[in-house]
């Protein structure tokens, strides 16, 4: 929706794509000192690329249906996090490192869009956004560390909290506590 607003071209909206879908993971994988497959598997470019394309030919229809959008902004938040803490837990990384890293690959490449438009990352100022990841990654975490459930189970009821969340402070309009003067 960065390149929207901002009226940028094809070309500068798939890099800008590109950043957000991808940024996340691939600080992820520098700062676990893991190599990153981003650019070594051709349908993660792929993916993003269609997505440009089909954003472009659909723009009058996406801007219409923005509650779409932030279904699916809350799907990947939560797809992306499970992912990043399973890879963190694959790398005996600790607990508080593991969520992080969650965290990190589902919103980092938020906060690098944002920033290369000039704006205040999305994650620092609306909803529960970080907040639901972080949540959804820990109870992933402990699920996992204590075995109580199949993977596939607490993938599925992982990312389904974390979705609920992002979507109920949403709805609601529920804000972190912030810093006032």
């Amino acid at each position: 929706m960065g390149g929207i607003h901002h009226k940028i071209d094809v070309v500068g909206a798939f890099f800008l794509a590109l950043a957000t879908a991808m940024g996340g993971g691939i600080i992820r994988d520098m700062i676990l000192g893991v190599e990153s497959s981003t650019f070594n598997d051709p349908y993660h470019l792929t993916t993003v690329f269609i997505g440009v394309i089909f954003t472009y030919l659909f723009i009058n229809k996406i801007k219409d249906r923005y509650q779409v959008f932030i279904c699916l902004d809350a799907l990947g938040l939560a797809v992306f996090t499970v992912i990043g803490v399973e890879k963190a837990i694959l790398l005996e990384v600790h607990f508080l490192g593991a969520i992080l890293a969650g965290t990190l690959t589902a919103t980092g490449g938020g906060v690098i869009r944002d920033t290369l438009v000039g704006e205040i990352p999305f994650i620092f100022h609306k909803e529960i956004y970080a907040a639901s990841s972080l949540l959804g990654g820990i109870m992933f975490y402990l699920v996992h560390e204590f075995n109580l459930m199949p993977l596939s189970l607490n993938i599925s009821l992982s990312a389904a909290l974390i979705f609920v969340i992002r979507l109920w402070g949403y709805k609601n309009n529920v804000q972190m506590p912030r810093f006032r003067r």
